[in-house]
């Protein structure tokens, strides 16, 4: 990759054999430097971000009082798993994408962002791409592998997760041919291609131009938060960063979406699994799969790095250090507000937590 902005340059920088843009003396000099400038305008993209995250919450919590407080959606949403998918997957479409499409029309509203593109076109390295999707693929697998060990040490210590438990639960199935393609549509194709667009779409490309690093370690926690429970926020955090790196090397969602397909088809191959042929059977070909996945990833890893010496090497972008940009952006009050709505959430999802609010109560 090259060192330019996929985007061009909105902070005043200066093409070689051009002279420095002039902005005047005293003051004004001061509050128009382009190193001011980029920090008005994360902070801006901040606040942005979070009324986006909080349309998403709004959103979500409207969903839930729906699900409870209207008798006849709720009896089938918990005793007809063919309606349960389908809800679920107009829920992914209109609480989770609907409002961070509405932030990209904002975003490229602005002068700032008026060329912000989205791409699915091909990636900047073609040849390179299947590694890319097996590294990804391998790096998620150790991501939920160490997840997992997480929170059996957390219960061992009386730190109960209740998405723990709900997760060891058989999960009902919808019965014949529909039903599976209706399972699979909900938790592999419509979440890939969906939260893909959102965190690997609008959000990273909207922070790349303060860096590539900042921006794939920032959007990976937005995204772990965003999962706002115990057992999959480590994963999700882990596995973000993997799918952030994927869309910037490659210049498009196509590789990141791939990874994360594959990586929800094996939960959905595991619960059918799990349903015909019994828990053992299930913990066999999940171990197979997930293990071998590791390996394989690793020397997909391995391949990459010795194809590409300087690979960590991203663009550094502007605003400053990493430290002091991740402050500005998540001070911004609207994006702080929905991160402390979503830890919260993430922290209710611990039963002693959870006991020991209620007990306050």
């Amino acid at each position: 990759m090259n060192g330019q902005y996929p985007y061009g340059d909105p902070y005043g920088g200066t093409p070689q054999g051009a002279s420095a843009p002039q902005y005047g003396g005293g003051l004004s000099r001061f509050f128009r430097a382009p190193e001011y400038r980029a920090q008005r305008t994360l902070f801006f993209t901040g606040n942005l971000l979070g009324v986006g995250f909080l349309g998403y919450l709004l959103l979500s919590t409207l969903f839930s009082i729906v699900l409870r407080r209207v008798p006849a959606v709720s009896d089938l949403y918990d005793n007809e798993p063919l309606y349960t998918y389908l809800l679920d997957i107009l829920y992914s479409l209109t609480c989770v994408g609907m409002p961070f499409l509405a932030v990209f029309v904002l975003l490229k509203r602005t002068r700032f962002y008026h060329d912000l593109t989205v791409s699915f076109g091909r990636t900047y390295e073609n040849s390179r791409a299947l590694l890319l999707v097996v590294a990804g693929l391998g790096v998620c697998f150790a991501g939920s592998l160490a997840t997992n060990y997480f929170a059996v040490y957390a219960k061992s210590v009386g730190f109960d997760f209740y998405s723990f438990e709900q997760a060891l639960e058989p999960e009902a199935l919808p019965e014949g041919a529909l039903g599976v393609a209706v399972l699979l549509l909900r938790s592999a194709v419509v979440p890939a291609v969906v939260e893909e667009c959102v965190f690997r779409g609008v959000i990273l490309q909207s922070l790349r131009r303060f860096g590539d690093w900042f921006a794939i370690v920032c959007t990976a926690v937005m995204f772990g938060l965003t999962h706002a429970n115990m057992t999959q926020v480590p994963f999700a955090v882990i596995a973000g960063v993997a799918l952030g790196y994927c869309a910037v090397v490659t210049g498009s969602l196509r590789t990141g979406i791939a990874v994360h397909f594959l990586n929800n088809l094996v939960s959905v191959i595991t619960v059918l699994v799990q349903n015909t042929g019994g828990d053992g059977v299930a913990l066999i070909v999940s171990n197979a799969v997930i293990y071998g996945g590791i390996v394989l990833g690793g020397i997909a890893v391995a391949v990459y790095a010795s194809k590409n010496r300087f690979f960590l090497r991203l663009r550094p972008g502007v605003c400053g250090r990493i430290r002091a940009k991740g402050r500005l952006l998540f001070l911004a009050p609207a994006l702080l507000v929905a991160v402390l709505w979503l830890l919260w959430y993430t922290l209710n999802d611990i039963m002693a937590f959870n006991e020991w609010v209620a007990g306050l109560l």
